[in-house]
């Protein structure tokens, strides 16, 4: 039968107080690891797993059996099959004890005349349902259920007192333990368990019944430690139970000897989100030999992957936060990238204590050395002695190679490889390569792989892996993993809810400037013909139209409009003809299409100019017609300037996000109308602001020739600053006759045809 354990979720993040509104990823959604426990067979401290929701999960016993289950298999000499034990003991009701049962191990009691065991097992099944409440317990909750059980209780005594069996009289004593606590008969328990269990062999029936009388002990820490320690079905709940009154200085103060020491100091560890090597270090002096010392080991280092890993690849704080350690001197809140780089090599520094500990434990004293050599890998890592990790892995590959944590110590392997390169020289060396091909499916590895090269300027090769990588949605970590990774752009102080991604796309589109994504057009163009590199750029590559409409797009903000148009113009016709119309979408959402002329139709106006030039609008051909529409007013030959400046006014005000062609500039869109923030894109106040438009529409009004198309162009101008909120200051200021007319939009066709 399988055991479930559902803990309580204490949220410990505060994200919730860093972003004032809006979604935000947080938690385990953003925690950074590559060191998992998955890796490990420490599924029974599972529950105690670094994790931004302590005691968050369902936790269930994997393929194992409760101590009870395997103590009675011994009895049996192994005779009978465990799976059949634990039937018995888990499943079957007290009816179904019977000779007539299918069950091998009622079988075997009733062959061998086992009349005394049978008895036991009726009586159990009896207490079951004495002790049964509404809903399952297994944590054995503090509740009680007073019924008239004293008939029942005399039954249980008598029975202690007449078994001959000092393993049945024991099994007895615990029964009446147990029943003696749901039923709130409490000075029972501290009476058997001095009788039978204090001064007898301490296995798991004496840990269980020691749970028991904890209860009744007000001076408890030292017993509780010896149960997180020795009794995996009470480990849990002895912490959830007793950890709030559990005080460290007076259980060492009761300790009485080495292994109760590092008891205590692992059981004060479990749930510690602190450094915590100065009790890993008490725990390794008083008891090397120790599971629990190796489990706090691993979610040691779990803990400084996020403090490390979680800053420097996605650019969020860490996911647990703990005595200001995330919080400078003033109490606000350090935002910026700069500030997260820092405290993360600080956290590295902390690293190599913690490595400098590993490396000076004896080795041959230790339980779990697969697991401490894999630790000393990922601390070298993390402590960028790049060299001496590669060393340590080759060893460990000699040593190790059937152990299920090789694979996390091979993408070590090629995340030092691609790491211990120099800034601007960074590559995908061959022998990176074999172990990249063979994790392909795991995205995380991919995107550190990523980030590592776009930190070293190999923006290419670094979004190849990362797109790559997004194309995996079926990566599964572990309980407390998300499918995908999700990371931020560069943070400054004081922003507010910032970008963040979980597609290359959006990120490139958000971050780079139009050279640097030029650079990975230029890559993308070359000749990509060997295995490798067709697998790894395979997703660029399918994107590569797309990316090169980015490009344009990029172009388009920086107001580079030639290199725009030969960057748009190299897609070729049919890319136009199945993108941005109401007819063919291809890959964008149906709200991306161009429905209006920017040059000829304003958004939410009705239309007040004559379209002279009508052409299929798409980002190619907005470009060509601005281009040809500037140099036509930027000529001083040209007679009627102002009409063609006003054009491309319009156009660059349609280009903003009051505009019917905002998708030249974005791929989505939404309104701010507090005029642009700190922190987005190269052209973020233009796109908000419209200050090319404002410029042009003054220069129409310098070229203008007539009064009411000089009052015209002023009311436009001081639309595209304020939109629908404007009060048209200059239109007021300097024609307040046309003020009235101008200020809604009902006369704009008969001042437009005014300007000759």
């Amino acid at each position: 039968m399988k055991k479930y354990l559902v803990f309580t979720t204490l949220l410990l993040s505060s994200f919730s107080n860093v972003f004032s509104c809006g979604y935000s990823p947080y938690g385990e959604d953003i925690r950074y690891s590559l060191f998992l426990p998955d890796y490990f067979k420490y599924t029974d401290f599972m529950a105690f797993n670094y994790n931004t929701q302590l005691f968050g999960f369902d936790y269930e016993y994997q393929n194992q059996y409760e101590s009870n289950v395997e103590d009675w298999y011994n009895f049996t000499q192994k005779k009978v099959s465990i799976e059949d034990i634990n039937e018995c003991l888990n499943t079957l009701k007290l009816t179904d004890i019977t000779s007539n049962s299918q069950n091998k191990f009622l079988q075997y009691l009733y062959k061998n005349k086992l009349n005394n065991v049978l008895q036991y097992l009726i009586i159990a099944k009896q207490c079951e349902d004495v002790n049964n409440f509404e809903y399952d317990d297994p944590w054995e909750r503090g509740e009680t259920k007073r019924v008239a059980i004293t008939p029942f209780f005399n039954k249980l005594q008598q029975l202690i007192d007449k078994e001959k069996s000092n393993y049945l009289k024991r099994k007895y004593a615990f029964l009446t333990i147990r029943t003696a606590y749901y039923n709130g008969n409490r000075n029972l328990i501290n009476t058997l368990f001095e009788k039978h269990f204090a001064q007898g062999k301490k296995d798991y029936l004496y840990y269980w019944a020691l749970y028991f009388n904890a209860f009744q002990n007000e001076n408890a820490s030292v017993d509780i430690a010896n149960i997180m320690a020795y009794s995996p079905e009470k480990k849990y709940a002895a912490y959830y139970y007793f950890h709030d009154q559990f005080n460290l200085e007076n259980a060492l103060a009761h300790a009485k000897s080495n292994q109760e020491i590092a008891n205590i100091y692992a059981y004060a560890s479990v749930q510690r989100i602190e450094p915590n090597l100065d009790y890993l270090k008490n725990i390794y002096q008083n008891s090397n030999q120790s599971r629990i010392l190796d489990f706090l080991l691993l979610r040691e280092i779990n803990k400084i992957e996020d403090w490390i890993y979680t800053p420097y690849y996605t650019n969020y704080l860490p996911s647990i936060e703990f005595s200001n350690y995330w919080w400078n001197e003033n109490q606000d809140i350090v935002y910026s990238t700069e500030k997260l780089r820092e405290r993360s090599e600080k956290d590295r520094m902390y690293a190599k204590q913690v490595l400098d500990f590993v490396n000076s434990v004896d080795y041959s004293k230790i339980k779990d050395i697969s697991l401490w050599k894999a630790a000393q890998i990922q601390l070298l890592f993390m402590t960028k002695d790049y060299q001496t990790c590669l060393n340590k892995i080759k060893a460990f590959e000699k040593q190790f190679s059937d152990e299920k944590v090789f694979a996390q110590i091979e993408k070590i392997k090629a995340l030092c490889i691609i790491s211990n390169q120099e800034v601007g020289k960074a590559i995908i060396k061959e022998e990176a390569k074999p172990i990249i091909l063979k994790y392909l499916n795991d995205e995380r590895f991919l995107f550190s792989l990523g980030r590592e090269l776009e930190f070293r300027n190999n923006l290419p090769d670094a979004m190849a892996l990362i797109a790559h990588g997004n194309q995996k949605v079926d990566n599964y970590y572990g309980d407390y993993y998300t499918n995908s990774v999700e990371w931020q752009g560069n943070r400054l102080k004081n922003s507010g809810n910032l970008k963040y991604f979980y597609e290359y796309f959006d990120y490139l589109d958000f971050v780079y400037s139009a050279n640097e994504m030029q650079i990975v057009i230029n890559k993308l163009n070359t000749k990509i013909d060997d295995d490798f590199s067709k697998t790894i750029y395979s997703q660029l590559l399918k994107d590569k139209n797309y990316l090169i409409d980015l490009l344009g797009t990029k172009y388009i903000r920086e107001n580079r409009l030639v290199q725009a148009e030969r960057t748009f113009k190299s897609l070729g016709n049919k890319y136009w003809n199945e993108n941005y119309n109401s007819w063919e979408r291809d890959n964008y959402d149906d709200y991306y299409t161009f429905d209006q002329n920017p040059f000829y139709d304003l958004k939410y106006t009705e239309s007040f100019i004559s379209n002279r030039e009508k052409f299929v609008v798409n980002k190619l051909s907005v470009t060509q017609h601005l281009i040809k529409y500037l140099n036509i007013a930027n000529n001083p030959k040209t007679k009627n300037r102002d009409y063609y400046y006003f054009l491309v006014a319009n156009c660059y005000l349609s280009m903003t996000q009051y505009g019917n062609s905002w998708m030249m500039r974005r791929y989505n869109s939404t309104t701010d109308f507090n005029g642009g923030n700190n922190e987005s894109y190269i052209d973020e106040i233009e796109y908000r602001n419209g200050n090319l438009a404002q410029k042009y529409y003054h220069l129409a009004f310098e070229n203008a020739k007539t009064v009411k198309f000089k009052a015209l162009c002023l009311r436009m101008e001081d639309y595209a600053k304020d939109n629908v909120m404007s009060d048209y200051p200059k239109l007021k200021s300097a024609y307040p006759d046309y003020f009235n007319d101008l200020s809604s939009c009902d006369n704009l066709e008969d001042y437009f045809k005014a300007r000759r």
